[in-house]
């Protein structure tokens, strides 16, 4: 996880000041290009959000618990991306939290380096992993002459305040002809449109940045990069996880899971799992632009 600054006001893909509509309950919404955010600007106090009790009971009913299931839908991540570029070089991930995909990623990388904010899952990654990752703002950090063929921010990228900052530190850190993948939900998906309000993806002050292909695909253009691809996405889910996760947002549905956890028992409800898509998670694949353009030979 990996957070940084806005003034709550300007739109972060067309830097559009003239005013914005309120969509959604409490969002505002650009009426130049569509792109969807939630106007804060406390992010010392956003900043606490991430901290322990995010990953065991806040946003994630068990994050570490469910590692085994995770590590399947981080397989399946690399898959997708070997269909766009073969998975070879440097490999550095902003919001690698306990470092599981690093872990699946350096069986095809060279390096693989990870970044986050948050202290403790990185000591993790660290110490219990044993990868490269960093814990601090990515926007400050300082990788020297370093450079990386692949940038991943897997479900990171709706969390950021102002994510062309980042898309453009990324560009900067890529090779020319690199690749950067993304997923993040879809807010013009058929399940956002048909919820509104209530789609599951919409919960600030943790998500702040919501994205359609369209916006996406613009601020990646903005940012140097074109996009090669746009897919959705899978995540293998156990029994669990699905009723505590729809537990967490409580009403009605929560009381339902929380009642469905209790009949099967966690031990069983760990124990079983599922591929789910519902079409509402997009799957990124953009290429770094060259910075320069060879000069023809005659």
């Amino acid at each position: 996880m990996t957070i940084g600054g806005h003034d709550g006001v300007t739109c972060s893909v067309c830097s559009n000041t003239n005013g914005h509509e309120c969509v959604l309950g409490n969002l505002n919404r650009c009426p130049m290009c569509g792109f969807v955010w939630y106007p804060i600007t406390d992010y010392p106090a956003v900043s606490l959000l991430y901290e322990d009790a995010y990953f065991a009971g806040t946003e994630y009913p068990d994050y570490l618990g469910q590692e085994n299931a995770l590590r399947k839908s981080m397989r399946r991540h690399l898959s997708q991306m070997a269909r766009f570029s073969p998975l070879e070089g440097k490999l550095l991930e902003v919001g690698c939290a306990y470092g599981l995909f690093l872990d699946e990623a350096r069986l095809h990388f060279d390096q693989v380096v990870g970044v986050d904010v948050c202290a403790n899952p990185v000591s993790h990654a660290c110490k219990q992993i044993g990868v490269d990752a960093r814990c601090g703002n990515f926007l400050r950090m300082e990788f020297g002459a370093q450079r990386f063929n692949v940038v991943c921010l897997w479900d990171t990228i709706e969390h950021l305040p102002t994510p062309g900052d980042f898309l453009k530190k990324a560009a900067e850190l890529i090779v020319d002809g690199g690749m950067l993948y993304i997923t993040t939900g879809d807010i013009s998906a058929a399940v956002a449109r048909m919820r509104g309000r209530h789609w599951r993806q919409i919960h600030p002050p943790t998500h702040v940045s919501y994205f359609s292909r369209e916006t996406l695909s613009k601020l990646l253009r903005l940012s140097g990069f074109t996009v090669v691809g746009i897919e959705t996405a899978s995540y293998y889910h156990t029994l669990f996880n699905i009723l505590a996760s729809i537990r967490l947002r409580r009403g009605v549905f929560g009381g339902v899971a929380s009642g469905l956890l209790s009949m099967l028992g966690e031990g069983l409800a760990r124990r079983f799992g599922i591929w789910l898509n519902l079409g509402d998670i997009m799957f990124v694949a953009a290429r770094r632009i060259p910075t320069t353009i060879p000069s023809r030979t005659q």
